[in-house]
């Protein structure tokens, strides 16, 4: 009975952070139709350089939930370059606004009313239809040779075998930064990005979980699990950072720019991961072993170790918002949180836990199963914010 309660409440919990396939099939559509339009040289501008559009961060990943306490969705995507042009024939000013300008173009063809806006490492197209998102176009083009050769023999020295390495590398990029000291002068010092090499070593990490693999694919009815799509996945290790992530956004709501960043956490979760293949046991394993090391780089990006993904912390405004503090008082939250979940002892909890700090509401039928539905949870939330100072930040 307390093994299918906690499915039951595992199961209703990822429904309500789960967004329908139909919303990841019209994003696919968006950018497949874009990059249709960008090979049309009589359009594109860019199109003598063969440009490609992919997706990037949690819709490549499988891991995007419905936005919390807002309307529209992220959709990152990589708008690469492919030939005939270098770091050394362009610089970052000059990429961004030939990018810029055929995303204008497409817009206005496409009938998007909003206008371009322009970040610092892109552009945004804002959608606002049925389903209401916006895209963020990162320019980049592939980066030297040199960078991709240090940059695989990094990831080996890190650990990972040379075969993956070779395949994580050969994607990292040049990418645009406005920030940037030489922004408009010629230089082969571009940031480096690799988004697509992330995704490979997620799905790697995933596919520690075999078993899990090899029953979707007898539920899916296809022959091997690369004839879905990675959102149609549904690992434990998706789900484990669906979770973990609206665990964050609840407890931030009223503090966002404080909280955890997505890929701090995803990346700790996948590194834990242990090939669980239920739920229950990848989140035990997972928030048990999100380990930030205390040495620099703090938590490595697996596709360029050197990369430090916590370099923000050690920032003025790091610093002055306490985000290190902040990550290690939400990790140990979602800890107790998920472990009054996950423990029989702890039922007459489980519907004040799912519903504060989950911000869901579950079914009347589950929660009549559940006992002690008014009982308070076992630990107030705290967090660090600038003033006034509390004991536990001195």
């Amino acid at each position: 009975m307390i093994d299918e309660l906690r499915t039951d409440v595992l199961t209703e919990l990822i429904e309500s952070l789960d967004i329908p396939d139909t919303a990841y099939q019209e994003a696919s559509r968006r950018y497949q139709d874009l990059a249709l339009w960008l090979q049309d040289e009589s359009k594109a501008k860019s199109a003598r350089f063969r440009p490609s559009i992919g997706p990037q961060g949690s819709f490549r990943l499988g891991t995007v939930t419905k936005p919390w306490k807002r309307e529209d969705y992220d959709l990152d995507v990589t708008y690469r370059l492919e030939n005939d042009i270098t770091t050394r024939s362009y610089t970052q000013e000059q990429l961004k606004v030939l990018v810029g300008a055929d995303l204008n173009a497409y817009r206005n063809e496409r009938q998007i009313h909003e206008k371009l806006e322009e970040k610092h490492r892109c552009w945004r197209l804002n959608y606002q239809d049925r389903l209401q998102f916006h895209m963020d176009t990162v320019p980049c083009i592939p980066h030297t040779e040199n960078v991709r050769a240090a940059i695989q023999q990094r990831i080996i020295q890190a650990g990972t075998s040379p075969l993956l390495a070779q395949d994580m590398a050969q994607f990292a990029a040049a990418i645009t930064d406005n920030r940037h000291y030489r922004y408009r002068q010629i230089t082969d010092d571009w940031y480096i990005s690799n988004p697509e090499g992330y995704a490979r070593w997620f799905e790697s990490r995933m596919r520690l979980g075999d078993a899990w693999l090899a029953a979707r694919v007898l539920q899916a009815q296809v022959k091997h699990i690369e004839d879905l799509p990675v959102f149609q996945w549904k690992t434990p290790l998706q789900k484990a950072v669906q979770i973990l992530k609206r665990h964050r956004d609840v407890m931030y709501e009223q503090d966002p720019e404080r909280k955890p960043t997505s890929i701090i956490i995803t990346t700790l979760a996948a590194n834990a991961y242990g090939g669980e293949v239920d739920l229950p046991s990848a989140l035990e394993q997972i928030v048990n072993n999100m380990d930030v090391s205390p040495d620099i780089p703090r938590v490595p990006n697996p596709v360029n170790p050197q990369e430090d993904f916590t370099d923000k912390w050690r920032t003025p405004e790091g610093r002055r918002l306490r985000l290190e503090e902040n990550f290690l008082i939400w990790a140990d939250q979602a800890k107790k949180d998920l472990s009054t979940m996950l423990s029989p002892h702890n039922q007459g909890l489980l519907l004040d836990v799912v519903q504060k700090r989950f911000g869901i509401k579950v079914s009347d039928e589950l929660a009549r199963k559940m006992v002690g539905r008014h009982s308070p949870t076992s630990a107030a939330i705290h967090v660090i914010r600038d003033s006034p100072p509390k004991p536990w930040c001195r």
